[in-house]
């Protein structure tokens, strides 16, 4: 990594050399793209109380007991999973998208065309495909990118924290046994 990215704490090279600038994103569109996804309701129960009235309290996971009280929390874990994942989805475009400022270069979209692969034509999905698949190397590589986006954003530990938990998946693919500081972070917290 040049000296020059080492002085700046806006630049993040991905493990391919690729610089790309950090931009900053105003917190009430994240909230707003959070706001987009629905979650779902925890069920709950009816309880009886001494007094012979009836109360609601939602199920925890302790609490399942019967087949259809386990299916219905499987459900529930199912949707709030999906939801979940579009939420990390959404935040993770937004960061690519709203969060970088890239150097797209001439010509890449060519080679990709021998492979069969469609370029979009529309600029922001332009710039989201290019950085996917020409400045990361691997799943690893983007995850990091986009952790590297939020701590710019000074987003809590917290959340990045969540953020990270949404791609274990990527990262136990990944051949890569690069560590995180190897991968080329230069945003401060």
């Amino acid at each position: 990594m040049s000296d020059e990215l080492n002085e700046r704490n806006d630049i993040y090279e991905t493990r391919k050399g690729v610089a790309v600038r950090l931009r900053l994103f105003s917190p009430v569109l994240r909230d707003k793209v959070r706001q987009s996804v629905e979650f779902p309701e925890v069920p709950i129960y009816v309880a009886e109380t001494a007094g012979g009235g009836k109360e609601e309290h939602p199920y925890t996971a302790d609490m399942v007991e019967t087949d259809d009280e386990r299916a219905m929390w499987r459900a529930h874990q199912g949707k709030l999973l999906a939801a979940n994942l579009m939420l990390y989805e959404r935040l993770g475009r937004l960061a690519l998208i709203r969060g970088t400022e890239v150097d797209v270069p001439e010509g890449w979209e060519k080679e990709q065309a021998i492979y069969g692969i469609e370029v979009p034509t529309d600029p922001i999905e332009r710039k989201l495909h290019w950085i996917e698949t020409e400045a990361v190397e691997s799943n690893n590589d983007l995850s990091a990118l986009i952790l590297a986006i939020l701590a710019y954003q000074n987003t809590t530990q917290e959340e990045r924290a969540t953020a990270a938990a949404s791609f274990p998946d990527s990262m136990e693919r990944d051949a890569t046994s690069e560590t995180e500081s190897e991968a080329g972070i230069v945003a401060s917290e």
